[in-house]
């Protein structure tokens, strides 16, 4: 595992457990669901399903890409 996909893990992670304890403490369904929405968006950068706005300023800085 590289170092981005830790903290891609790290961060999914943090979310669910927000989620579940959101949920222990009976907060409204919407709100669990921006925390779950968050660890999805923090896995799906590792699978290449999203990409964060850090990563395609990463991109851009370091890479020439034509007009």
């Amino acid at each position: 595992t590289n170092l981005r996909h830790e903290e891609c893990l790290r961060r999914a992670l943090a979310a669910l457990s927000q989620g579940a304890a959101s949920h222990r403490e009976g907060a409204a369904g919407e709100l669990v669901m921006v925390d779950l929405y968050e660890s999805l968006e923090a896995l799906g950068e590792i699978v290449g399903l999203s990409v964060s706005d850090e990563i395609l300023s990463r991109i851009f800085s370091r890479f020439c890409i034509g007009k």
